[in-house]
Formats: C-alpha cells, sequence, structure tokens
C-alpha cells in the first residue's frame, strides 16, 4: 500500500483524485500515462480534484448533470500553476468550495426561475385538478371500492405521514405524491424532492386530505367545499375545469383539422419541432418564457432541416432526423469555423466578415420565425381557446409572445450572436432574387434543352450529327411560359388542357379557372394571352395533340410530391439539378425569378406597375378597370408580344414541329470577380476569373492599400485605384462579370468604377424601341503573347494519349501577361499532313466543390504519385488546344500517367464534354506577306465579222 501523500507518476494523487478513467478500459489516456503505473483506489476520502499534466497540477471536475444539459462542457478544468503537491492541495480545496458555491447558487436560480415556477404551479394545478376529479367520480359511482371507514383510515394514515415527513424536513415522501405528475410538466424527480417544490407539494396533499375527509364524512360537494382551494391553485369552480388538459399532440390534430389546407402542412412542421422540444405535455403547463425558448430553437434550425434523410434515394430507407441534433452539429461546425477565421491575421476585419457571410451555416430568417410563431399562436389557441391566446390579451398574461414582443426578443438574440469585434457568428442568408440577365437567358435558350441533346435520359449531353433529340415537356415549355407570361410554377403546371381557349379572337391561358387549384391568392386568378413567340413554336398545335390524345393535364409527367402536395417542389428539384449540371444555376437568378425578369422587361417598356402587377398576379380591382379588363385582351397581347428575348424561331426536317434554332443576343463569357476589402470597406486587391476554366484574366491589387499577403493574393501586381477601376470597365465591355456574392463587396467595387470617367454603355431611353436588338460588343479577346519559359531542357518525346506534360497554353489575360507553365493532358494525336499534333487538354488545381463531369480529375494519392502531380488537379476537355510535337516554345517536359484505364477516362470525359473541336495553336514560321491583288485579262474571242 503507498501512503496517503504518495503520488503516481500520471500526476494523480492517490485517495485524493477523482475515479478518472482508467486507460486500460478503454478511457483518455494523458501524455504521462505509463503502463507501470498501479491500480489506484477508487475511494477518495478528501475530495480534491488533482490531476498533473507536464508536472504542472490541475483542477479537474466533473459538472452537475442539470447544468450540463444548459451547454456548460463536461468536465471543469482549471490549470493551478504550481508543480508542489501541498500547495496544489491547497488551491485545490479552495477552488472546490468555491466551485461547489456557485453549483448550488446556479441551481437555486434555476430552481427559482420563471420557468420551472410556472412548472410547479401547473403541477399543482393538475394534483388539484385529479384529486377534485376523483372525488366526484367516487361519489357518483355505483359501489365505491371501500367503504367510507376504510377511505377515512387511508386518509388519516397518509395525513400522518406527510405531517411526520414535514417535521422531519424528510423532502423525497413529496415525489411519492407527485412524481408521475411532474413528469408529465416537465419537471425531473430530483425538482420535486428541492424544499421550495416539496414543501408546497405536501401542504397541498394535506389541504387535500382534509377536503377527502370532509366529503366523504358529511358527502359535500367537492366543488362547493374545496371552492376556495380551487381558485387558490387557479381553476374553476365548474365540472368542465375537471376535464384532463389537452396535450400537445391532440392540440396539434385539432388546430389542423381548423386550418385550411395551405395551411396544415406549415401547423404539423411547427407541431414536430414542438413535440421534439417540449415533449408531448398539456399546453396550459407552457408559459411565455418557454415559448420564447422555443421560437430561439426554431430561430437557430439549419436552413436545410429535415433535408438530409436519405430517402429520395432509390432503395434506401433512409434515417429519421432530430431537429435539436442538427442544431448542435451546425452550433459545433459555426463554433470551429468562426475559431479559424478568427486566428487568421492576414485577413480584414470586411475580409473576414465576408468569409464567415459566405461560409457559416446559413439558418432561418426572421422572416419564416413569425410565420412559425403564428403557427404556434394556432396550436395553443385550439388547446386554451381565445381567452388565453387572443390579440386583446396583455402581453404579461400571454402564453404565445405577440409580434412586438418577437420583435424585441430578436433584437437581442440578434446582439448575442456578435463576436468582441462584431463579426457575425450567425448568419441568415436570405433570398434576394435579381432578373434573369440577357446573358443568362440567353445561354438557357442555347443549352441542349431547346438546341437538342443526344441523350433522352441526360438532358444535359449536347446534340451530336446523328443523334439529336427535343423533348417538349415540362421541362421546355414552363421556363418559356414563366418568361413569356410571368405566371408561376404552380399554376402553370397544374394547369389542364381546357384551360387553353380561344377568347376575342385571341388563344388566351386561365390560370386558377378550376375551384381545387393550388393559388397563391385570388387575385391569381386571371386570364393571359398567349404570346406569339409560343404560337411560333408550336404551342397552338401542341396542345392540339394533346387533346387528341385525350390527355387531361398540360404536364403529367409532374406530380405532386408527398410532403408539400406541390408540383412546383417536384419540377423545381429536376430542374435546378439540370441547371446545375449544365452551370447555369445563380443563387438570386433563380428558377422563379423568371417571372420577375418579364416585370423587368416590360418596366423598360414604359408599362405602369398596376398592368405589370395584374400579368404576374399580384393585384385586382380599380388599377385593373383603369387599365384594362377582360376585352382588352389584345391590348395585352400587344404588350407581351413586345418582349423581345432574342429568340430565332426555324425548322428542320427531322423535327415535325418548329424549333429554336439560335438567339440574337450576344453571349459574353463569364467572369467570376473576387474582391479583398480593406478595414475600412475599400478594395485592396481585385482578381477576375474565367468561370468556365478558372484561368485569371485580370488581377491587380491597389498601391496604398493593405492587400492580404496569402493565396490568391500573393501575386497580385500594384496599380494605381484609377487604373484598376478603368481596367475593369474595359473588361466588362467584352465579358459579362459576376459580381461577388457579399453585398459589401459588390458595393466597394461598384463604389471604385466611380473613378473612370466614361459614358454610359447603355442607350438611352429616348432612343430605345419596343424591340431593340443587342449589338454584338466586339471580337474575341486578341491571341496572347509567345509563352516565356525559363527551362527548356528535357523536351517531351512519343506522347500518346494519357500522359501529361508540363506546357504553357494560350490564356485570355489582355494586359499582355505571357502565359504560365501548367500541366496538360494529352487527350489524343493527330495527324494532319507530315506533322503530327497533341490534343492537350487544360490543366487546373481542383477546387473543393469537385470536378464537374466533363472534368478529368486526379486527387488520389496513388493517382497523383504515377501522374508525378504536387496538388490534386483537374484537366477541363471543353477547353483543348491542338499543338505541334515540334513546338519547342509551349512543351516543357514530360510528367507521368493518369493509370492504365487511361483511354477509358479519357472517352468518358469527352462524351460529357460534347462535340467541342480543340482550339489550334498556330506558330510564326514566316513573316506574313503583304495582301497582292493582281487583274488579269482573260483570254476572248473575237466575234467574226459578217459579210
Amino acid at each position: 500500500m503507498t501512503s496517503k501523500n504518495s503520488i503516481f507518476p500520471n500526476g494523480i494523487a492517490v485517495d485524493q483524485a477523482a475515479s478518472l478513467p482508467s486507460p486500460r478500459r478503454g478511457g483518455s489516456q494523458t501524455g504521462s500515462h505509463r503502463a507501470r503505473c498501479r491500480t489506484r483506489e477508487p475511494s477518495r476520502k478528501w475530495g480534491l480534484h488533482l490531476v498533473r499534466r507536464n508536472g504542472i497540477f490541475y483542477f479537474r471536475r466533473r459538472w452537475p448533470e442539470k447544468i450540463r444539459r444548459l451547454g456548460a462542457p463536461a468536465f471543469l478544468s482549471v490549470s493551478l500553476r504550481t508543480h508542489v503537491l501541498a500547495e496544489a492541495v491547497k488551491r485545490s480545496a479552495d477552488l472546490l468550495s468555491a466551485v461547489e458555491a456557485g453549483e448550488r447558487n446556479v441551481l437555486e436560480e434555476l430552481q427559482d426561475s420563471p420557468v420551472c415556477e410556472a412548472r410547479v404551479q401547473s403541477m399543482l394545478r393538475e394534483i388539484v385538478r385529479q384529486a377534485m376529479a376523483g372525488m366526484i367520480a367516487r361519489q357518483e359511482s355505483d359501489a365505491p371500492v371501500d367503504t367510507s371507514d376504510a377511505s377515512l383510515c387511508r386518509i388519516s394514515a397518509e395525513a400522518s405521514l406527510i405531517r411526520n415527513a414535514q417535521q422531519a424536513r424528510d423532502w423525497s415522501v413529496a415525489s411519492a405524491f407527485a412524481g408521475e405528475i411532474a413528469r408529465q410538466n416537465g419537471l425531473d424527480p430530483e425538482a420535486v424532492e428541492a424544499p421550495a417544490v416539496a414543501r408546497q407539494v405536501l401542504s397541498l396533499m394535506r389541504r387535500l386530505n382534509e377536503l377527502g375527509a370532509r366529503v366523504e364524512r358529511e358527502f359535500d360537494d367537492p366543488l362547493n367545499a374545496g371552492r376556495d382551494l380551487l381558485i387558490d391553485n387557479g381553476l374553476p369552480p365548474s365540472r368542465d375545469a375537471m376535464k384532463p388538459p389537452m396535450r400537445l399532440s391532440d392540440a396539434i390534430e385539432k388546430a389542423c383539422e381548423e386550418a385550411p389546407q395551405d395551411v396544415e402542412s406549415k401547423i404539423r412542421v411547427v407541431g414536430k419541432l414542438a413535440v421534439a422540444f417540449f415533449e408531448d405535455v398539456p399546453v396550459s403547463s407552457i408559459v411565455l418564457e418557454r415559448s420564447f425558448e422555443f421560437l430561439f430553437t426554431v430561430w437557430m434550425l439549419p436552413k436545410g432541416w429535415g433535408k438530409a434523410h436519405g430517402r429520395n434515394r432509390h432503395g434506401q430507407a433512409g434515417r429519421e432526423l432530430c431537429p435539436l441534433e442538427e442544431i448542435r452539429e451546425a452550433d459545433a461546425k459555426d463554433a470551429e469555423l468562426v475559431e479559424e477565421i478568427m486566428s487568421l491575421d492576414t485577413l480584414s476585419i470586411p475580409d473576414k466578415r465576408r468569409r464567415l457571410v459566405q461560409e457559416l451555416t446559413p439558418r432561418l430568417t426572421d422572416g419564416y420565425l413569425f410565420v412559425q410563431r403564428d403557427m404556434l399562436n394556432r396550436i395553443f389557441r385550439a388547446a386554451l381557446g381565445k381567452k388565453r391566446v387572443g390579440r386583446d390579451v396583455d402581453d404579461e398574461d400571454r402564453v404565445v409572445p405577440s409580434h412586438s414582443q418577437l420583435k424585441n426578443r430578436l433584437r437581442a438574440w440578434h446582439k448575442s450572436q456578435k463576436t468582441s469585434c462584431k463579426l457575425p457568428t450567425r448568419v441568415s442568408r436570405p433570398k434576394r432574387r435579381m432578373s434573369w440577365s440577357l446573358e443568362h437567358v440567353s445561354r438557357l435558350l442555347r443549352s441542349p434543352i431547346y438546341l437538342g441533346t443526344s441523350s433522352p435520359k441526360q438532358r444535359s449531353r449536347k446534340a451530336t450529327a446523328r443523334k439529336r433529340y427535343i423533348i417538349r415537356d415540362a421541362i421546355y415549355w414552363v421556363p418559356l411560359i414563366m418568361i413569356t407570361m410571368g405566371v408561376r410554377p404552380e399554376e402553370i403546371l397544374q394547369a389542364a388542357v381546357q384551360d387553353v381557349v380561344r377568347r376575342d379572337g385571341i388563344l388566351c391561358f386561365l390560370v386558377g379557372d378550376e375551384e381545387d387549384a393550388v393559388l397563391k391568392n385570388q387575385q391569381s386568378r386571371r386570364v393571359l394571352p398567349i404570346p406569339q413567340i409560343l404560337l411560333d413554336l408550336g404551342f397552338r398545335q401542341w396542345i392540339v395533340a394533346k387533346r387528341k390524345s385525350g390527355e387531361t393535364w398540360l404536364f403529367p409527367e409532374i406530380q405532386p410530391d408527398k410532403s408539400h402536395g406541390r408540383r412546383s417542389q417536384t419540377f423545381g428539384d429536376r430542374l435546378r439539378n439540370l441547371l446545375k449540371t449544365l452551370k447555369l444555376q445563380d443563387a438570386r437568378e433563380d428558377i422563379y425569378a423568371m417571372r420577375r425578369t418579364l416585370s423587368s422587361k416590360l418596366m423598360g417598356l414604359g408599362i405602369d406597375t398596376g398592368t405589370r402587377q395584374r400579368i404576374l398576379g399580384h393585384l385586382e380591382g380599380t388599377t385593373i378597370d383603369r387599365h384594362y379588363s377582360d376585352h382588352g385582351l389584345l391590348e395585352l397581347k400587344d404588350l407581351l408580344d413586345a418582349v423581345n428575348y432574342g429568340i430565332e424561331v426555324g425548322s428542320d426536317r427531322r423535327f415535325g414541329f418548329p424549333i429554336i434554332v439560335g438567339n440574337r443576343t450576344a453571349l459574353q463569357t463569364a467572369l467570376d470577380v473576387d474582391v479583398a476589402l480593406t478595414d475600412r470597406q475599400e478594395v485592396s486587391a481585385v482578381q477576375l476569373r474565367d468561370a468556365e476554366t478558372d484561368e485569371i484574366v485580370f488581377e491587380a491589387s491597389i498601391s496604398g492599400r493593405k492587400a492580404p499577403s496569402g493565396y490568391p493574393w500573393n501575386g497580385c501586381r500594384q496599380l494605381e485605384e484609377i487604373d484598376v477601376a478603368a481596367r475593369i470597365i474595359s473588361l466588362s465591355r467584352q465579358y459579362s462579370l459576376t459580381m461577388p456574392a457579399s453585398e459589401e463587396a459588390t458595393a466597394a467595387l461598384e463604389h471604385l468604377l466611380i473613378l473612370v470617367d466614361d459614358k454610359p454603355f447603355y442607350i438611352p431611353a429616348a432612343n430605345r424601341g419596343v424591340a431593340t436588338e443587342v449589338k454584338n460588343t466586339g471580337d474575341a479577346p486578341a491571341a496572347a503573347a509567345e509563352p516565356d519559359i525559363q527551362d527548356q531542357d528535357c523536351r517531351p518525346v512519343n506522347l500518346v494519349a494519357g500522359d501529361l506534360v508540363v506546357c504553357a497554353l494560350p490564356n485570355l489575360r489582355v494586359d499582355g501577361t505571357k502565359p504560365t507553365a501548367r500541366p496538360g493532358l494529352v487527350v489524343a494525336t493527330r495527324s494532319l499532313g507530315s506533322r503530327r499534333f497533341l490534343d492537350i487538354a487544360w490543366g487546373s488545381p481542383l477546387e473543393s466543390f469537385g470536378p464537374a463531369p466533363h472534368e478529368l480529375a486526379i486527387s488520389r494519392s496513388v493517382e497523383m504519385a504515377e501522374a508525378k502531380l504536387d496538388i490534386p488537379t483537374k484537366f477541363n476537355l471543353r477547353r483543348r488546344f491542338l499543338v505541334p510535337e515540334e513546338d519547342t516554345a509551349r512543351l516543357h517536359r514530360r510528367l507521368g500517367r493518369i493509370g492504365n484505364n487511361a483511354q477509358l477516362r479519357i472517352q468518358e470525359g469527352l462524351s460529357c464534354a460534347g462535340d467541342i473541336s480543340p482550339e489550334p495553336v498556330y506558330e510564326n514560321l514566316r513573316p506574313a506577306q503583304p495582301l497582292t491583288v493582281e487583274r488579269r485579262r482573260i483570254k476572248g474571242v473575237r466575234p467574226v465579222k459578217s459579210r
């Protein structure tokens, strides 16, 4: 045996340390544990929580369960800052007494909190109600189970037990009387045994026993005899008050029965969250502060909560998701992210804020929280009635907070979600829809959806010379109808064949004509003429074919989803996945924003607000009567026909209907703009990348401002701010710029551009016609200068498909910067005449979001070692160059190969890339000859003169 003052090499004092888990039993192991440590005695006489790490003693103690439930860590670990055992014992004893006193204070405050007090009162009220209901049932029963004498003896014995427990201060007796009722009201048995609560329970039980004895002896009415007792506990002396309180699950079902169909689904969503938070307790036991806590939990839900169940995958049953667990996971992830970004000294405060806004888990918006509050109010009103839950209830008597109370609490919540330097720890990222740009619409109309696909099952594949399919279904028609007529997705998806009619001599579409149609509001019922562009594409013939085949719906392939009962949910998922594959997805220019595109076009034509809102289904009444009625459809059709997207309609002998053959809108290359900000929210560096290839077109830092020193800003050259602004404006005439997602960064960049004194790049409204065609802004960027490669040794020879080579391919930079060497993938070899050419794909670093289908990625360590690459790399099979094999200016040296299945992987990537030809890279082998025009006289036959 060892003495009390001895200490093991692992740093734990014998008979003084807490029972920590042993490493041999699977517990955690500190760096000072050794195999020769002997087993500690489990007993702890002095209660000192000592642990030694690296020679320094630490105080380590587990927090109580109640405090851990409030978010406290499992252990309290504090350094005692000494290596002397005697001093550590003294400091540990002082700290232990302070910690225990603090724990008692915290537990007492929790016990005296308004929430706990309300639960106690609800428990006492339920005890009285059950006791009164039992007395009434005993009086109204046919034959009582026991006689009056036996019942009086039982009441007397129970009263003696309670009196003795009160005298002995034995508060554990209270849990025997109120344990089950306390659990139903959200109280632990330990809380019932607290002196403040147990005293009330035992006193109430004595009054109930006295009332029970009186009723049993004199057979008085319990409601009259116990009138004062009922009123003291908040119960009216009536039989209705003796009914069991409605539980939360029953209140949810009752609220769903009373609510409209479109509100029922929202009530069930809030009910699911409420049961997970409150459990299935009586609604009367929930107080205002608990409602605030529930709404705060809803406010902290991730934006896509409940969608990662996995049931959408074929053959998988999925899993049940707990909303509270999703909140905890999101909080842990965000805490790590905030700590990581706060430790980056190379970023300014605005850049840190922008990264947090972009990378934090998006939570539910404030507007959505008010909707959930209204649904919770419906549930509580179904259980408690309008007198307890209504508009005329005072704020101090409310169970569900009013809108003004919730707004005030939201201000406090927003302040709590900030760091000491005012950086956000919670973001909501609400939708800010923007109208589709002309370039975005043009890319959609030039996609395989409308120009044709090579596979009916994979609509993103481009058509080939042999295979070309144009499928006119919901994916084809609905986007066209939305940008030309402004209808909502659900309005057109639920339309029937009979909703297309001829009225006043023109074809019209009846929106929401059916009585059971799902509409946003009554203003959604309207009559819209079909624009001419849809008729030119054969919309009428398509409807007639549907009618002849006996079909009822325009788009029967889109069925309502099971969770929401809406077709737009199913259609939106399909179209979003397709647009994502086609790289046409935009967070702001989403599917629903197509309606806004038509409104913007009409506003540009000078159409008044009332007419535009009537077309979109937002307004009805005097404004409609002032502008047009159902008899003014011809004027309305002229307005819709005036909107011109540059669609060119033609024909093809392979199809029996008109098709889209092109678009007159100039299609510009998209550039992604990235901006770095200073602490004063000024632009310090800017970078423009090709959205397709990630190639840097322009990058610069502003002189006199502190720019980030890390990647990707470390290679920027310094320019004056006016030169940077002039270069960006010049590029905006050749490219389509995609501004940063951060509003602060976009505003700072747009403010920088005012430094350039330039003419506005738009046509004044006075000179703009109804249908103005967009003129081409210019030719393709000039060819880049010859590359400059310092190392000209180790030229590659005998390259075949699958080989990797370091090469300098032409770039798109307009500042004359020479292209840098990068890895390239030899896709194929071609022989043209007597020369041999290499088809090389463009290589770039692999991003975190993964490669596209047309990109071949090398990311595994085995593949990278065989390919002789240092970082994960992707090769864009849509951006390829045809380089002569003997071109010593562009080919640098050989790397490795992509593996044994090189040809198979290349063919798979090429099939996704479509019919893309490599861009030839020409060499200037001889100087250009001046153009010479020679005029030669042709020989002629002089006619024979007639004699």
